[in-house]
């Protein structure tokens, strides 16, 4: 067994596409989205034997001179890591990994996979992602919904919005909602660019969600789709437009969307155990899963909390929230790709 730097695309997503156990960013066309998007450098390992392939890490350099460089699996995603057929193929690639972020003398090494790393890795379990099983049908699935979202979902409707679902097409309007939702939250915005590579890459697997009222884009969210799964990494609701409950009309959508295109399972995304989104998703009748993240750490350094609940940003997300927008969405894009 060997661990080789792979450099032969449709080698490795057959080998993803034949395990049951890969996740949709181990996929190749995502080292291409982060490489023309932030410009990080890519390490894709190989565990290969005998010229064949074991199994694979996909690993990204972030380099930052505010928070230190760290070799990521997978960066900006809630999923990730290693993915090997046999114990000899993953413990390789960890091994490699490390003597990788030895090399490039990194604070961290982390992998966002669910699996268990050996001694030497510390696991990391502050986040958590909310699933819902989808039913065999709407009915059920509005059934299953409490009476008080359903009168919600009810108002919503009576107040004029509608939704629907398309691609790159709708990146303006969801853009647009997204840049102004998180610098009101007090988070550097992504660049454009980000979504749509991420939708160019993606035709088939990515679709935007819009909600309208009268006409105008007041919700929206980018879904994800992967296998059985629709997951949603990315959405946001204009302050506005939550009198009229938009954010409970943009869920109630993305969760009957799926279900009539076929998806078994929806992805609501990782949360902070008890914060105000988590109390929102919790409401459709989630299943919350840990993402056990695991981090191998240099001498001296502690596992990142790059995150804007840590008590150590508040006071910078509370200028960043008073912002202007033009400023936030000028700043954000120069910021956002340095924080995995």
């Amino acid at each position: 067994m060997r661990v080789e730097t792979w450099g032969d695309a449709s080698l490795w997503d057959a080998y993803v596409e034949s395990s049951p156990d890969a996740c949709n960013y181990q996929r190749w066309v995502w080292k291409q989205v982060i490489i023309e998007t932030c410009g990080h450098r890519p390490y894709y390992l190989a565990a290969v034997n005998e010229g064949v392939l074991q199994g694979v890490l996909p690993l990204f350099l972030i380099k930052s001179r505010t928070f230190g460089n760290s070799l990521v699996s997978m960066p900006f995603f809630s999923y990730g890591g290693v993915l090997a057929g046999t114990e000899e193929a993953r413990d390789a690639l960890l091994t490699e990994a490390v003597a990788l972020g030895r090399e490039l003398r990194v604070r961290h090494v982390q992998l966002r996979q669910g699996s268990p790393c050996p001694d030497g890795w510390q696991e990391a379990t502050r986040k958590v992602t909310m699933l819902v099983d989808l039913p065999a049908d709407v009915d059920d699935l509005w059934k299953g919904l409490s009476t008080g979202m359903r009168n919600k979902i009810r108002s919503a409707r009576k107040r004029g919005l509608t939704s629907d679902c398309g691609g790159i097409e709708r990146l303006d309007a969801f853009y647009d909602i997204f840049a102004a939702n998180m610098r009101d939250v007090g988070t550097p915005v992504y660049p454009r660019s980000w979504f749509e590579n991420v939708c160019r890459y993606n035709p088939a697997s990515v679709k935007i969600l819009t909600v309208w009222d009268e006409g105008r884009p007041v919700a929206a969210g980018l879904i994800s789709l992967f296998r059985e799964t629709a997951e949603w990494p990315w959405s946001a609701t204009l302050a506005a437009a939550r009198r009229k409950y938009g954010a409970v009309f943009l869920y109630w959508a993305l969760l009957e969307w799926a279900l009539q295109n076929g998806y078994r399972r929806v992805d609501f995304g990782r949360c902070t155990p008890g914060g105000g989104n988590w109390e929102f998703k919790r409401h459709w009748g989630c299943v919350e899963k840990p993402l056990n993240w695991w981090c191998w750490l240099a001498p001296g350094e502690r596992a990142p909390d790059l995150h804007a609940d840590n008590p150590r940003y508040r006071l910078a997300v509370r200028i960043w929230q008073h912002l202007p927008l033009g400023v936030a969405n000028w700043l954000g894009p120069r910021v956002a790709c340095s924080i995995p």
